[in-house]
């Protein structure tokens, strides 16, 4: 047993020897240095490239068995430039070498400093790396992928490696084809220990500049990696990312960034999973959780997202986004949204939508397949004129002087109107011929120009360029509105057809929302339908066609007592004083009627039929909705000149047609009323009136006369009989 014992001490103490003398004469007589002009004809031969080793080779062997480089340069690819493709200040490696005699592997600190590479694309979309892609079939006897060769043995059984340490590395884009020009600089790469189960730290930061768009900015990021081989996943806890970026583009200069997370990916890139989701920036919170699925093949996610609220004006403010200028500056002051996020393939659906925006709350759905999109939103309240551009006062024209209360042949002073504008674009057409939308938008109240309407329903579909929507207004002004509008753009010129209809609505109160003013009153329904083509207000105006009615009930034209307008017109031709009238200036009728043609931007009436308690109103004529000017005739037809009913003093007019003729800009129109002939027709009705009167006093004469003779007749037949 002692022999044996010898015999085991004495191997090693050779293999003892042997080491020592390995890790003593084998730098001595191997110098890497002399392998470098076959290294760089070898990278010559293989890529063509040309390699420069400015530093020396270091080898070590014991107890690690490694080497150091320092000073390598790639030069670049033809056509790129004398700039290298790649420049590495010093790299190292270290391999422990006892460990591999048990099959294990034990790498120190892997090294990389002072890496520049320059990374490029052509105009033509070549980049500089294309010619160091090779593709090829696997070498002759090179084991089929996946399976290990023939006769191979264990391999290692364990490895770890002391941590990757890159720094002061810098990588630079220059995209020609795009005019990009992106540089990562300072970048540098920290982990910990790796080992088989254990976590590694890992710490990762870089400065991003970039030309187009100017920007330049500082990233860090930290966490903590798992490999869970019997999950086959790859775990990173506590996963932080922050970018605080400056750039010209910021309204503050400045842009501070934070991204918070667990991140779980599969080794096979199937799944991938986030939870404890936090995204900040400035105001901004995003948190939430994210699902995926199916990565390699047809990736699915989902999860939920939760943005909590803000100030919406001042983040995109801050951000350098341009904030659309409103009417009400405290809009877009509050903002936030939930959502469930499933997507799967090419279709994308936001479920659960939940957003709040100002005062107003917007739930539903909402999807993206492709291009189309779709949804079914509900809005609770809105007011519209909060988010419109504010009204521009413009500089008032000198007012038109009043006209004075005309007589016979004469005519007001108001001046023509005149056209301002009009032939501004009016549509986006080419953002609405690529509109693909399918979906419907129910609205609780909703404010647009100043209008009031409730239980709203939009149902929107686009595609090809073709735009309907019908709406449908539960209440509106005390009545309902239904419509449809089709909007067609695939073509040269926009064409677009209008249908309405609307049922027992409260004139008054819809004018005076609408323009501010007390013009008009009554309860009425109305239906039109115009067809139009163009793409601004005038054209739409000249190309304007079809046709449309209405009729009120109980209500009044108000701004003119038209009963006191003719009184003070007889007046007036008799020389005698203005009568005193306390009523309102406004005509009351019991019902107000009509139909018109419209041809080409010209409004046609004949039928206009107004009923008063005095009054029968007939008219006809023409509105030109191009120049904004009108010529029409109304005729009204005094019927009772009872008092309290407004025809009091008329009596002499009554049973007349009395022509008014109303020309000129149909907001201040001009107006005569020709009095000769409401003279001519008065005294050929005393005329006429006398001749009947006449005639009945003829005819009394006569049927007395003939009674008288008659009488004595009978006297006369009765003295031949006695």
């Amino acid at each position: 047993m002692g022999k044996l014992f010898k015999i085991l001490g004495g191997l090693v103490l050779v293999l003892l020897l042997l080491i020592v003398a390995a890790v003593i004469i084998l730098p001595m007589v191997i110098d890497p240095n002399d392998y470098k002009d076959e290294i760089v004809t070898q990278v010559k031969g293989q890529t063509g490239r040309d390699l420069t080793i400015a530093g020396d080779l270091k080898l070590s062997v014991f107890p690690w068995l490694g080497i150091e480089i320092g000073g390598l340069e790639l030069s670049n690819a033809p056509g790129f430039g004398e700039q290298p493709f790649a420049v590495v200040k010093s790299a190292a490696i270290r391999v422990k070498l006892m460990p591999l005699l048990s099959r294990r592997l034990e790498v120190d600190t892997v090294g990389l400093d002072g890496l520049a590479l320059n990374l490029a694309k052509s105009k033509e979309g070549v980049s500089n790396w294309d010619d160091l892609i090779k593709e090829g079939a696997p070498a002759e006897g090179a084991p089929a992928e996946g399976k290990p060769a023939a006769g191979a043995g264990r391999g290692l059984e364990g490895f770890m490696i002391g941590g990757v340490d890159i720094s002061d590395a810098r990588i630079r884009w220059d995209d020609q084809s795009a005019g990009q020009q992106y540089t990562v600089d300072r970048f540098f790469l920290k982990s910990g220990a790796i080992r088989p189960g254990s976590p590694v730290s890992l710490e990762l930061g870089a400065q991003l500049q970039s030309r187009e768009p100017e920007l330049n900015a500082e990233i860090k990021l930290e966490g903590e990696v798992t490999l869970d081989e019997a999950a086959r996943m790859l775990h990173i806890k506590g996963l932080e990312l922050q970018v605080d970026a400056t750039s010209p583009l910021f309204q503050k200069e400045t842009m501070s960034a934070s991204l918070v997370a667990d991140v779980g990916v599969a080794l096979d890139g199937q799944s991938l999973a986030v939870d404890g989701l936090s995204i900040t920036a400035d105001e901004l919170k995003l948190t939430g959780n994210l699902q995926g699925s199916n990565l390699a093949a047809q990736p699915a996610f989902s999860g939920t997202l939760n943005l909590a609220e803000l100030n919406l004006r001042e983040w995109l403010g801050g951000q350098g986004m341009v904030v659309p200028e409103t009417a009400d500056p405290q809009v877009l002051t509050r903002f936030g949204a939930a959502i469930e996020l499933a997507s799967q393939d090419d279709v994308t659906r936001l479920n659960k939508l939940a957003i709040v925006l100002d005062d107003s709350k917007i739930n539903g759905n909402a999807s993206l397949q492709g291009g189309a999109i779709g949804f079914d939103l509900d809005v609770d309240s809105i007011d519209l004129d909060r988010y419109l551009p504010p009204v521009r006062e413009e500089t008032a024209a000198p007012a038109p002087a009043a006209p004075a209360t005309p007589t016979a042949g004469s005519t007001g002073t108001a001046p023509a109107a005149t056209q301002a504008g009009g032939d501004e674009p009016l549509l986006p057409v080419e953002l609405l011929r690529g509109l693909n939308l399918n979906g419907t938008l129910k609205i609780g109240q909703m404010i647009i120009r100043k209008l009031t309407a409730r239980e709203i329903q939009v149902t929107v579909k686009a595609s090809q360029g073709k735009i309907d929507v019908q709406q449908k207004i539960g209440a509106f002004y005390q009545g309902s509105l239904d419509g449809l509008v089709n909007l067609n753009v695939a073509g040269k010129t926009p064409v677009v057809q209008i249908a309405e209809q609307a049922t027992n609505i409260q004139a008054g109160p819809l004018l005076q929302d609408l323009i501010a003013k007390d013009k008009f009153d009554g309860r009425g329904s109305f239906q039109t339908k115009l067809r139009t083509s163009g793409n601004s207000i005038n054209a739409f105006k000249r190309a304007l066609n079809g046709d449309l009615s209405f009729r009120f009930e109980d209500g009044a034209v108000k701004g003119v007592n038209l009963a006191q307008l003719l009184r003070e017109g007889q007046a007036k031709l008799k020389g005698e004083k203005l009568p005193a009238d306390s009523a309102p200036p406004q005509t009351d009728f019991s019902e107000l009627g009509g139909t018109a043609v419209i041809k080409q931007g010209v409004l046609d009436n004949q039928d206009l039929l107004a009923k008063s308690p005095f009054l029968r109103v007939t008219g006809a004529g023409q509105v030109n909705l191009v120049t904004e000017t009108l010529d029409y005739l109304i005729k009204p037809v005094i019927v009772s000149t009872a008092a309290g009913q407004g025809g009091a003093g008329l009596e002499q007019l009554k049973g007349v047609p009395i022509p008014v003729k109303l020309t000129g800009p149909y907001a201040s129109p001009d107006y005569t009323i020709d009095w000769a002939q409401v003279v001519t027709a008065s005294q050929k009705a005393k005329l006429e009136e006398k001749e009947a009167e006449l005639k009945q006093r003829l005819e009394e004469k006569k049927q007395e006369t003939r009674e008288k003779l008659e009488d004595k007749l009978k006297d006369r037949l009765k003295g031949l009989f006695n």
